[in-house]
């Protein structure tokens, strides 16, 4: 079976309670050339509120539709088997920008639903294609400075996310002059799976009940601290 790359990107409505609920699974497809096979943007309806500062300054919206078309969409159920049978296929090796919390919203879904965890691994672009001192900060400082055009791209939306990676991925093999194959086998340590996201929530879990029981009060119940994105790494 020929070598795939799957590049993916998750947008949450909110992530309170420590539980991404996702409203948007984008993705490309890419062979082993990084050539695109396909792309998609999987919008679905996450069934809950959106955060407030998602949609607060009209002019830097945080997502790439209007609540109303994510509301007109199937909830992730419809969906799973879908994600799942793109995530989890011989031969095909997942790669996402912050990897761990976009693994970490793929199972807390699941969860969320009672469905069965997509047992997977993705590596972290996030971690190995930087340099302390020329490449960093957000995918889209780190694709500039490496002078990746994402002007067709649309801010936002998952399945641009999910190219934007790629080209990150690409440009900076370019750059060190290795295939994609030879980067990722150097930086194996990046690649996280669902035991190690189930493994750091628990550790974080622990973490919070002896700061709340150290400080007398019950932290995680504050929805700032919970609000915007979930850290794992």
């Amino acid at each position: 079976m020929e070598k795939t790359y799957l590049f993916f990107d998750v947008e949450c409505a909110n992530c309170f309670g420590g539980i991404g609920k996702i409203c948007s699974f984008g993705y490309v497809l890419a062979d082993s050339n990084l050539n695109v096979i396909e792309s998609n943007d999987i919008v679905m309806n996450p069934e809950c509120e959106f955060d407030w500062y998602l949609f607060a300054h009209k002019d830097d919206i945080k997502l790439s539709y209007p609540q109303s078309y994510f509301r007109s969409q199937p909830a992730f159920p419809s969906f799973y088997e879908q994600i799942r049978d793109l995530i989890r296929v011989e031969s095909r090796t997942v790669i996402a920008f912050s990897a761990l919390n976009d693994v970490g919203f793929v199972e807390t879904a699941c969860e969320r639903y009672k469905l069965p965890l997509i047992n997977f691994s993705a590596y972290d672009s996030e971690k190995f294609v930087k340099s302390d001192e020329e490449i960093f900060g957000s995918l889209e400082k780190r694709c500039a400075i490496l002078g990746v055009d994402n002007s067709d791209l649309q801010a936002h939306k998952s399945s641009d996310d999910a190219v934007m990676t790629m080209r990150l991925v690409q440009a900076y093999c370019k750059k060190i002059n290795l295939s994609i194959d030879e980067l990722l086998k150097i930086n194996r340590q990046y690649c996280y799976s669902t035991a190690q996201f189930l493994k750091r929530r628990e550790e974080r879990a622990i973490k919070k009940a002896k700061r709340a029981q150290r400080y007398g009060k019950d932290i995680g119940r504050s929805r700032k601290n919970d609000s915007r994105t979930i850290r794992f790494d």
